[in-house]
């Protein structure tokens, strides 16, 4: 009678063809997609990537036993079935492992090629961003609303100095400020949260708890990846540790930029723009317009390893959110004002503050 083997026996399986020394930080110098793997090499990598995902992923404990069982699985069949191949079509194999895991950051990378969860949800065009390829965009309109498109969250001299000189000039002649984070799919999010800190007159937190991974295996590749990481002093432990608790979720009025905010997003606002997003929520003059954001914010703080033969690049997150709102991987946070299909969220936002002004303006007049 056949036996069906439980999560530990399928873990141990894959787990025993690789050790602590396969792990390996940083992303290989090239990709070449006709290299030929033996059937022991395709055994040996697909043994590495179990061991990075169950034991360096911070998700792996999180997730349930039916997301597990089918990732396992896949795993074990592609194992099982090990040939002589080339490095492109052990990728290919590995795909639908990746996608079977809903977390939008994590990914497996391979000559250009990028694969991470397929469930996505249908494109809806809310408008561009305002900042076009610009990392960062600003300006004040004629009528005194005062803008700024982050197309992605850097930490360089030249954005620090973008957001300043925007604090400093345009948003200090405002009546109310947009914010754009369409297509803005993160990066670093060091100025960027200290541009939220100033619009809401202290730091606010963007979750309620972040949690981390200590294992061997998941230390060792936190300090090839991220040496300076706040979190490496933490002791090695085979359970998610606790890192960090929020506790500042009100922002200070009296240092706060107390007039309409706007914030833009789509279905691509993910990662630090999220971050971001989640820490302006609290602001209690903003409003967001648009469309859902990614669902990018419970995992994260990625590190980077590879698979010693085929040299495809694995991409883990490191950090575990508890966030205010459940369900957000994948779904992300709802707009107060949903944009419908082709309607730009710019034009919304605008229309919306010229419709609140014209309102406050016949109120006093009464």
């Amino acid at each position: 009678m056949f036996k069906i083997l439980n999560i530990k026996e399928l873990e141990n399986t894959l787990l025993k063809d690789s050790t602590l020394d396969d792990i390996r930080g940083g992303k290989p110098e090239v990709h070449v997609p006709g290299k030929h793997l033996t059937a022991d090499d395709v055994r040996h990598d697909i043994s590495v990537l179990a061991r990075y995902l169950i034991r360096v992923y911070v998700g792996w404990p999180v997730h349930n036993d039916i997301i597990k069982r089918k990732i396992l699985t896949k795993l074990t069949k592609a194992y099982k079935s090990a040939h002589d191949m080339t490095a492109n079509e052990l990728f290919e194999s590995l795909k639908g492992v990746i996608e079977q895991i809903p977390d939008n950051h994590i990914s497996l990378v391979f000559n250009k090629v990028h694969a991470s969860t397929k469930t996505q949800r249908p494109h809806k065009d809310v408008g561009k961003n305002f900042a076009g390829r610009q990392a960062v965009k600003h300006k004040l309109r004629d009528d005194n609303v005062a803008i700024i498109g982050f197309n992605a969250m850097l930490k360089n001299d030249e954005f620090r100095d973008a957001i300043i000189k925007f604090q400093n000039n345009e948003l200090t002649k405002s009546k109310a400020l947009i914010i754009d984070l369409r297509g803005n799919s993160g990066g670093n999010s060091f100025y960027s949260d200290k541009f939220a800190f100033f619009l809401c007159g202290k730091q606010i937190d963007s979750a309620k708890k972040i949690y981390v991974r200590t294992t061997t295996e998941a230390k060792k590749i936190q300090a090839m990846s991220q040496p300076n990481a706040s979190w490496a002093t933490i002791p090695t432990s085979e359970k998610l540790e606790l890192w960090k608790t929020g506790s500042s979720f009100e922002i200070d009025k009296k240092q706060a930029y107390m007039k309409p905010i706007f914030i833009l997003t789509d279905e691509h606002t993910g990662s630090s723009a999220e971050m971001f997003l989640l820490r302006m929520v609290h602001h209690p003059m903003v409003t967001v317009v648009g469309d859902n954001s990614a669902g990018m914010e419970v995992y994260g703080n990625m590190c980077h390893g590879f698979l010693p033969h085929s040299n495809i690049t694995v991409s883990v997150g490191m950090n575990y959110r508890i966030l205010e709102y459940d369900d957000f991987e994948l779904r992300g946070y709802k707009p107060q004002i949903k944009c419908a299909e082709g309607v730009d969220a710019m034009d919304l936002a605008l229309a919306t503050l010229a419709k609140d002004s014209i309102i406050k303006t016949n109120n006093l007049e009464k």
